[in-house]
């Protein structure tokens, strides 16, 4: 069984500028997905989707091969999908088949190769298509919508308000990992192999599943690496 985990990393992010490789806990942000990966032992090849010369620079020194990405594959509106078959053709072509494509998203710092190598096990264990991550957010949200006007409409019985423990609760989508069948993936372009597809979770907890989307986000994760550090 062989495993292939892409990492896109490109260089034009708007929201915070050189995101990929902002310093995180004393690192390069795609330093700790990098690190994740080679340290679960269960990926095969590891390779880092950038159009960025110092992202790709940064992600060679961490161990990570490099796929140099066109830059119609490199705009604000581009799906992930894509840039992933991009990846898998063209290690595919340099001879590397891998039954399984796997997704790591460097914004996802606390990613750990524990949850990689889960992953991994859970998809095997239960014979499923793919597999992601997820988390049970610890509280939970009465939701309302706008209606007519300004008048709101609940998402919920408003007669009867629920205690917490009597809801089963959905989980989250943390967009850290993903991984699949690559025949699945290539037939459907679709992460999850699409909507038939047989999928499992690995629970992370959701302070785990920070992503880096704010410099709040930044300071955030800077912050809960020194507190783990210290607890160490």
């Amino acid at each position: 069984m062989k495993i292939l985990a892409i990492i896109p990393a490109r260089g034009g992010s708007k929201g915070i500028p050189r995101k990929n490789i902002r310093i995180v806990g004393g690192k390069p942000l795609i330093a700790w997905a990098i690190e994740a990966a080679l340290g679960s032992k269960v990926i095969d090849k590891l390779v880092v989707s950038t159009d960025d010369t110092e992202i790709g620079e940064i992600a060679s020194q961490y161990g990570a091969e490099i796929i140099n990405r066109p830059t119609d594959l490199a705009g604000d509106e581009v799906l992930t999908e894509p840039v992933m078959l991009h990846a898998l053709a063209l290690v595919e072509a340099q001879g590397f088949t891998p039954d399984f494509v796997s997704l790591i998203q460097c914004t996802s710092p606390f990613l750990s190769s524990d949850i990689i190598k889960k992953s991994v096990d859970q998809l095997v264990k239960n014979q499923a298509d793919s597999c992601i991550t997820v988390f049970m957010p610890d509280g939970f949200e009465f939701k309302w919508r706008k209606s007519i006007g300004n008048f709101l409409s609940p998402e919920h019985d408003v007669e009867v308000r629920p205690r917490r423990q009597d809801i089963n609760l959905p989980y989250h989508e943390n967009g850290a990992f993903y991984i699949t069948r690559t025949k699945l993936f290539k037939e459907t372009k679709n992460r999850f192999g699409g909507g038939s597809a047989k999928i499992v979770a690995v629970e992370m907890s959701e302070a785990d599943s920070l992503q880096i989307d704010s410099e709040f986000h930044l300071w955030l994760a800077n912050e809960l690496m020194k507190k783990q550090k210290s607890e160490a």
